[in-house]
């Protein structure tokens, strides 16, 4: 045999007969030199540190790789001694000169002809099957299976498994053949049938496998591993029918076993996978090949919770757990029958969310959830109590970006949520609620064209991912979870307040939990779908002729070592299943903080706490605080189907001014109220809060993320408020809320300046500088005068490259952030920086048919009226520059800019128009117009009362009343924010009523906030968001509801954000 086979031994292996034997004498250093190179040119291994770690982790050197890449395939044959054991199966295979003609069941994969490659092994191992199963049949009579029979059902999934492997080496080979000219036949189909038929010869089929000897060895190993796997099974379905037969069969016979469906789950363990078995009585029966001690704990559970009350009850799942296996009943979907059942359905869904949030259940995703009539029904539940990674690792978990959802309703997987989203926008869900027909997978697969023809190539698609039993259905349609959002959430708070009334007998050391203790259960560190799209790639040509290839493919492992070290630890026993085929498993005791692997290699102490330990906390955590802040996840996540599905509405609501004003201790009682609700959605650890709420990305989709550090949406803006309510109140949650949040933002702003993008007074360093000026002022701190001033070199390079220019997005809203820090605390640079956001602004200014503009790539080309976007914002940060510096230019380029606002006022509407590309908020065909602070009268109004101290004349107040008048024309009944909503509108009437000392407006004001008040009590908090959906940011969110509610309580103690006001001496 040739000395090629030798390359099919692992780097371990060879490693160990190079410690025995000594460095191989033949070393091609050229050849070693350049596939080392390689090897240290694949990212992440460029970086010294992990490549020292890597060598490390393999017990190597890197004198010994470089021999070991420069060995020839004779030295290393010489060196290795004996064939190994699955070289041995392929010479005692392949002894006949043309292999027996294999007949595989149907159906089989296309391009399977080219199995005639491998059909000596699977003829050999199939006829090991037979005895094998007729050895268990003499010794257990009463096995319900036919030996014959059952083997060839066994062989069903394996052709979709050795496909794979062998696929795209041999469309290689068959093109090497075509071009060589050694087929036969005048057709594509007839050449593609004679190449297979040359498979079938010893010599071809030993040629081929030898120079593919990582090929060979795996294809020896899976047919073994599937012989194994199956003669299992047999054995363990022999041992255990009476014991099935009384747990699912009343203690009757079902007859012969006339169905096995294998490869239902990934392999592990050699392959071995879950199998559905149906019986000649009809029944079906699930085996699943790893052990279900915590899975029937989980159903003892269930039950224990359903007889103290749970209504309604959710429904058990008959298990037989035996020793490292066992035995499900086979759970069939089903519709419902009604309206009534559909609810019934989400009732119990919302439970099932309450109920795997307190085990700490990840990995639950479309497939692990039936939907059998009125009953949701989990059916794998490998992965309770997931317990947490080394603390040295995880210190941060609850401030790493993104980290907080380990610790919600999110985690397990139950509830909608994209697990990829591509760059045109397109979201993959694979979530249990979520996922439907019609999506496509994240990755491209390699999928077979043109087979049956000499033209067979794999070709790599995004294919249609088949729809699943998981949505509830009525009357032939998937239902939405959608649909029933509130069942969910009344299912949720139901069974969370029951885990609250029974915590102690939960807790108890012989309580329902007890019983999870040694059960083993499955830990996820990476997502199986990038095992098995690692897997699939290995699997290339270029990987197949020698094992120190795919090993160096393998190592992509390492690419997350650098954001989670710990998996350093892991990847030689990631690799060591996957050289096996297998997709990697770990597994540990809730009850312990070890971990085993696949291949049982046990790694003691890896958890810094235990599984179970984290859920008992999790128990003991539970409160009217938590609730509220996973209530309001999971309402987020469904309101992110519903926003994806159609676009959001902003309905009005009935505004009713009452005749009496509203008082400040009725307006501070309701501020304060928002400010609790604020607090208790917060997320806090390591002394820092954070929040998650809804956003929408530059592509227009909607996404759950961890609030940003803008002002608009983020912690700045709700850092600010918490501290005004704080000071306001006395009240130190509120303060303690507020610092948390700031310390959060620090610690982002320090990690990674680079992701603040912006430099508006919204969208970016504006409004950061701003909050922390106002901060360090609110509570005589000088420290945040010099964090603030730290940041300044940041922006600078941003204000060069911004485009947007406004106050909002752009350099002016940076303009008047850095103003007010230079108010507060001289700073040479931020003064620079301010003056360089002028001249910036000067250059870029558009000339108009009358005045300046600066139209943006935001606006369609169109220079626009208002304060966040357009001429009034830029004109304020104009004037208040031209006051800092003394610079008369920037003042003339600002009156220029309110020459071209005056020009577009529309004397018939008595309003400025918005004149934004996708503007339309009143529809018809003219001009729209806009009743908001972002767009329209109000937010120009409150601009030239900002800028009376700076320009004063009858035009400007002309123009502030006309403001006035539009705004109480048509600026109440939108929703309570301040950006486009009636908080905004009535604070700039405040201002007004002040700045034109009008009592009579003062009052009315006063009386329209007294609307405002009977709205929440009536409605609730409406938000800016689309239907009014919650979120916590200033100015769509409570945070905002709670800064108007402040400040029109005490206005000479809280300082208005949206005249962008400097802080109150």
């Amino acid at each position: 045999m040739t000395s090629q086979w030798a390359l099919g031994h692992a780097l371990e292996e060879r490693l160990s007969s190079l410690r025995l034997q000594g460095v191989p004498t033949e070393v091609d250093e050229a050849r070693a030199r350049r596939r080392l190179e390689r090897w240290r040119k694949q990212e992440p291994l460029t970086r010294d540190v992990l490549w020292d770690q890597r060598l490390r982790a393999a017990g190597l050197t890197e004198a010994e790789l470089h021999a070991l890449l420069g060995e020839s395939s004779q030295a290393l044959h010489a060196r290795m001694g004996a064939p190994p054991s699955w070289q041995r199966v392929i010479e005692r295979a392949y002894a006949q000169a043309t292999a027996p003609r294999f007949s595989w069941p149907e159906p089989t994969p296309p391009g399977s002809a080219l199995l005639g490659l491998v059909e000596p092994l699977v003829h050999e191992a199939h006829a090991r099957l037979i005895v094998a199963l007729d050895t268990c049949l003499r010794e257990a009579p009463e096995a319900p299976f036919e030996p014959e029979r059952t083997a060839r059902m066994l062989l069903g999934p394996l052709p979709r498994q050795l496909m794979p492997l062998l696929g795209r080496t041999l469309a290689v080979e068959l093109r090497i053949a075509q071009l060589e000219g050694r087929l036969q036949g005048d057709t594509s189909e007839a050449r593609f049938q004679d190449f297979a038929h040359q498979l079938r010869r010893r010599d071809v089929a030993l040629d081929v496998l030898s120079r593919y000897p990582v090929m060979a060895r795996q294809a020896v190993e899976l047919i073994a591993g599937w012989e194994a796997a199956g003669v299992e099974l047999m054995q363990r379905l022999a041992r255990d029918a009476a014991a099935l037969w009384r747990r699912f069969h009343s203690g009757v016979s079902p007859g012969l076993l006339v169905e096995a469906q294998g490869g239902l789950s990934d392999p592990h363990r050699g392959g071995r996978t879950v199998f559905l078995l149906r019986f000649a009585s009809g029944l079906r029966l699930v085996y699943k090949p790893r052990p279900l001690a915590a899975e029937a704990a989980f159903q003892q559970l269930v039950s224990w919770l359903n007889a103290r009350g749970l209504t309604p009850p959710l429904r058990t799942v008959e298990f037989l757990s035996s020793e490292g296996y066992g035995w499900m009943e086979f759970v069939e979907a089903a519709p419902c029958q009604s309206a009534d059942e559909v609810r019934r359905f989400h009732l119990r869904q919302g439970a099932l969310v309450a109920l795997l949030y307190a085990l700490d259940v990840t990995d639950i995703h479309y497939e692990n959830l039936i939907a059998a009539g009125e009953h949701p029904v989990l059916v794998d539940l490998e992965t309770l109590f997931h317990p947490h990674t080394l603390a040295a690792s995880l210190q941060n978990l609850e401030t790493q970006p993104g980290a907080v959802l380990n610790g919600t309703v999110l985690k397990s997987g139950l509830l909608p949520q994209p697990a990829w989203r591509s760059k045109d926008g397109t979201e993959v869900d694979f979530s249990a609620l979520g996922a439907g027909e019609g999506q496509l997978t994240p990755l491209g697969y390699l999928v077979a064209t043109a087979h049956g023809t000499d033209e067979l190539r794999f070709e790599r698609r995004r294919m249609e991912i088949p729809g699943a039993a998981n949505r509830p259905r009525l009357e032939g349609q998937d239902l939405s979870v959608t649909v029933q959002a509130d069942a969910l959430a009344q299912g949720f708070s139901t069974l969370y307040r029951l885990l609250i009334e029974h915590r102690d007998a939960l807790l108890a050391p012989e309580g329902p939990l007890a019983a999870f203790e040694d059960a083993p259960v499955r830990v996820l560190f990476r997502g199986t779908a990038s095992y098995d799209a690692l897997l699939h790639e290995s699997m290339h040509p270029h990987a197949m002729g020698d094992a120190l290839d795919r090993q160096r493919f393998f190592d992509h492992l390492w690419l997350a070592v650098k954001e989670r070290p710990y998996l350093a630890a892991l990847i030689p026993l990631e690799q060591e299943e996957l050289q096996r085929g297998d997709i990697p498993r770990f597994t540990t005791l809730p009850g312990s903080k070890d971990l085993w692997s696949g291949a049982g290699r046990h790694l003691p102490g890896f958890f810094d706490m235990s599984g179970l330990e984290r859920a008992r906390q999790r128990l003991v955590g539970l409160s009217p605080d938590d609730h509220a802040r996973q209530l309001a996840l999971l309402r987020s996540a469904l309101d992110r189907v519903r926003l994806a599905a159609r676009p959001g509405a902003r309905p009005r609501y009935p505004f009713h001014e009452p005749p009496e004003p509203a008082q400040p201790d009725a307006l501070l009682a309701a501020a304060r109220r928002v400010g609790e609700r604020l607090v208790a959605l917060s997320f806090t650890g390591a002394g820092q809060a954070h929040w998650l709420s809804l956003e929408q990305s530059a592509t227009k989709e909607w996404r759950l993320a961890q609030a940003g550090t803008d002002l608009y949406q983020g912690l700045s803006g709700i850092a600010l408020v918490l501290a005004q309510l704080g000071a306001l109140t006395g009240e130190a949650r509120f303060t303690q809320a507020a610092r948390g949040a700031l310390r959060h933002l620090t610690w982002r702003l320090e990690k990674a300046p680079a992701h603040v993008s912006g430099v508006g007074l919204l969208n970016g360093w504006g409004g950061i500088l701003y909050a922390l000026t106002h901060l360090g002022a609110l509570w005589g701190e000088r420290a945040l005068f010099e964090t603030a001033e730290s940041f300044v070199d940041a922006v600078a390079p941003r204000v060069e490259q911004d485009v947007h220019l406004d106050l909002g997005g752009g350099c002016a809203g940076a303009l008047l952030g850095l103003l007010t820090l230079t108010g507060r605390h001289p700073s040479e640079r931020a003064s620079r920086l301010a003056r360089a956001c002028g001249e910036k602004l000067l250059l870029t200014a558009t000339p108009q048919p009358q005045g300046l503009g600066w139209p943006s790539p935001a606006t369609g080309g169109r220079a626009l009226c208002g304060l966040a976007h357009g001429g009034a914002g830029i004109a304020l940060a104009l004037l208040r520059l031209a006051s800092a510096t003394g610079e008369a230019r920037f003042h003339a380029a600002a009156l220029e800019t309110l020459a071209y606002e005056r020009g577009q006022f529309s004397p018939e509407a008595g309003d400025w128009p918005d004149l934004r590309a996708d503007a339309g908020m009143h529809g018809g065909d003219g001009p729209a117009f806009m009743c908001g602070w972002c767009n329209g009268a109000p937010g120009i109004g409150l601009g030239r009362i900002s800028s009376l101290p700076l320009l004063d004349d009858a035009r400007v107040r002309g123009e502030i009343t006309a403001a006035v008048n539009a705004t109480l024309a048509g600026g109440l009944g939108y929703n309570h924010g301040l950006c486009h909503g009636d908080l905004g509108n009535v604070l700039f009437l405040l201002e007004a009523a002040r700045a034109l000392h009008d009592d009579t407006l003062l009052r009315r004001t006063y009386q329209l906030a007294g609307g405002i008040l009977q709205s929440i009590e009536s409605h609730g908090h409406l938000h800016g968001l689309p239907d009014s959906i919650e979120t916590p940011g200033l100015m769509v969110g409570l945070a905002g509801i709670a800064h108007g509610l402040a400040r029109l309580a005490a206005p000479e103690r809280v300082p208005d954000v949206l005249s962008v006001a400097p802080p109150i001496p």
